[in-house]
């Protein structure tokens, strides 16, 4: 009796084995994913954790930036900056990119501010997204990081009842990074 369970396990296990690694890859690459308001993400190329607020009513994503210059490269528009860690009171080593485009933001208080825009790789949940960020002085806002619609739309569902619910997996974040998924 003990033989047949034996087998008979081990013939479920042997066809219930390529449907759970279905359903493993499906949950990376196409179920959405549910965030609280607030996470931690890693953000490239620095790869450091940052506190993101989440932002459904934000098209545009942001990120605190510093000592923003704009320079020419190969005839296009490029900005060096770079950004502080609030939470650990660290600055980051400044970086250049090239522009995206430029977009006029719009506020009740001041006039409008033009602010260039670039695109940023980021680690949530494991997985990597992309995104165009405004760069800001965001030193007077609690986070530095702000993620739009824009980025919201890749399959990140807002849960505004929590804040930091997805776990923050380095090495798989690295490995992802270092393998060109960006």
């Amino acid at each position: 009796m003990q033989i047949k369970t034996c087998w008979t396990l081990v013939a479920i296990l042997f066809f219930m084995a390529p449907i759970a690694a279905q359903s493993v890859t499906k949950a990376n690459q196409n179920e959405p994913v549910i965030a609280g308001w607030l996470e931690s993400i890693l953000l490239q190329p620095w790869q450091a954790e940052l506190r993101a607020k989440l932002d459904t009513g934000a098209k545009t994503s942001s990120l605190h930036a510093l000592d923003i210059h704009y320079f020419k490269r190969d005839g296009h528009d490029w900005v060096s900056f770079h950004t502080e860690d609030k939470k650990d009171n660290a600055t980051l080593k400044p970086v250049e990119l090239l522009v995206k485009r430029t977009v006029k933001i719009k506020s009740h208080h001041n006039d409008a501010a033009i602010r260039p825009v670039v695109e940023l790789h980021f680690c949530l949940n494991g997985d990597v997204y992309h995104g165009e960020f405004s760069l800001v002085d965001r030193s007077h806002f609690n986070y530095a990081v702000l993620l739009g619609r824009g980025v919201l739309k890749q399959g990140i569902i807002v849960d505004a009842s929590t804040t930091f619910i997805l776990p923050i997996d380095m090495r798989r974040c690295e490995t992802l990074f270092e393998n060109g998924k960006q």
